[in-house]
């Protein structure tokens, strides 16, 4: 079944339990007039299933990321159910002869409760979608911390071959790996930036390094050793 075949599905679905609603109310009221408790009762069951509809209606469970949606459902689902048992008990209350619960209170009482079915609607469904975006925020911010300090301690390793000729390069390197591990997470894109030109400049530096090690000379290793000091350094300079 396709995305729309689903949602004509859906609507058609609500707009059955909307007419099963109608005709009962028809044929429960006959020829005579509604009174005033009538109406609140029709209007509460009324509401009632809009509320029930809620989830069918607006699809609360996305097969692509399911996981992520099931709090939201089993929320929504507990504000249903909370809802429509509570509202049953004040019209049972309310139509009893004598009536138990007074016309007045029903509807305060009917309407503090919808106001909190909202409020649940509104955690559910919005709340719960901010809180995941937030996390997914701050794993966009670990994402090349998480590559460039694996990178940094396997560049140590070679580093630490590295004939005495490159003693100075060798310096710089140990200084700029020591600095990466006080790297921390920023907000922003300038530090995903920089932490990407530094995992590059790692890379470029181990390939060197491996050059090196096989027996050849290669003189941009120290120079491209000083540029990765002055990445990390302007990456430490940024702060949260």
């Amino acid at each position: 079944m396709t995305k729309n075949q689903s949602s004509l599905f859906r609507f058609l679905l609500f707009l059955a339990g909307a007419g099963i609603i109608v005709l009962a109310f028809f044929l429960t009221r006959g020829d005579r007039e509604l009174n005033r408790i009538d109406a609140f009762t029709w209007a509460s069951i009324g509401v009632m299933y809009l509320v029930f509809a809620l989830p069918f209606v607006f699809a609360a469970i996305n097969i692509s990321n399911f996981s992520g949606k099931i709090p939201s459902l089993v929320m929504i689902w507990l504000g249903i159910l909370f809802y429509m048992a509570a509202s049953t008990v004040i019209l049972i209350l309310l139509t009893r002869n004598p009536p138990i619960l007074q016309f007045n209170a029903a509807i305060i009482i009917q309407a503090v409760l919808l106001l909190l079915f909202i409020i649940n609607i509104y955690l559910g469904y919005f709340a719960s979608s901010h809180i995941r975006n937030v996390a997914a925020e701050e794993a966009g911010k670990q994402e090349f911390i998480r590559e460039l300090k694996p990178k940094a301690q396997s560049l140590l390793l070679s580093v630490n071959r590295l004939p005495g000729e490159y003693e100075n390069a060798q310096k710089i390197l140990k200084q700029a790996i020591e600095e990466i591990r006080f790297i921390y997470p920023v907000n922003g894109g300038a530090g995903s930036d920089l932490e990407s030109q530094i995992i590059k400049s790692i890379n470029i530096i181990t390939e060197y390094c491996g050059t090196v090690q096989a027996g050849a000379h290669n003189a941009k290793l120290e120079a491209e050793s000083e540029k990765l000091r002055m990445l990390v350094k302007e990456r430490k300079l940024l702060r949260n």
